[in-house]
């Protein structure tokens, strides 16, 4: 059996605090990623708040984006260095569906997760759906949602801040009416 004198204890103390230190030094000091590209003002061509969306996106090196449509639904999917990061879609429902119905068959979002805005948001850390205001153009037999699901998770308080906008801005826009003369999803 080996003893250690006081003084090799010391000397074993002074390594190892010594490799902790430049541990830690090593991983304080190491760049953590970086956002290298600039937060799009647009979703697929919908005006939203870069401060709206910035929370929601990833870093990466590159942004792009994929706008996509069929009957009664408008997407867009936002990408990150070739990887789907971020997607929206605006969709025609029949005018008695809820947010819950919405959410049923949303990702990123479940019937019981939060609501906000009188019923008309539901929302999580991962998606949200929100009834998109469509003034003068609304349809007595249908409903405009808006939906947004991210691929990682962020504080669903962004989420909600993102929809409530960019069901806003679609409201504003163009959305109502192309999606009103068309059929339902």
């Amino acid at each position: 059996m080996h003893t250690i004198s006081g003084r090799g204890i010391r000397s074993v103390v002074a390594l190892l605090g010594a490799g902790l230190l430049v541990g830690l030094t090593t991983s304080c000091s190491s760049s953590s990623p970086t956002r290298e590209y600039a937060v799009p003002s647009d979703v697929c061509g919908t005006r939203v708040a870069r401060s709206l969306l910035e929370p929601l996106l990833p870093p990466g090196e590159k942004v792009s984006a994929q706008p996509t449509s069929s009957v009664g639904v408008k997407r867009c999917r936002i990408l990150v260095d070739g990887k789907v990061v971020l997607s929206t879609s605006v969709e025609k429902h029949a005018a008695n569906t809820s947010a819950g119905d919405v959410a049923s068959s949303a990702y990123g979002v479940e019937p019981t997760d939060t609501r906000a805005d009188g019923g008309h948001t539901i929302y999580s850390k991962t998606g949200a759906v929100r009834l998109v205001e469509c003034p003068g153009s609304a349809s007595a037999q249908s409903t405009v949602w808006a939906t947004v699901r991210t691929s990682h998770d962020v504080k669903a308080s962004s989420v909600r801040d993102f929809v409530k906008g960019y069901a806003t801005a679609m409201g504003e826009g163009d959305a109502c009416r192309a999606l009103a003369t068309q059929g339902h999803a």
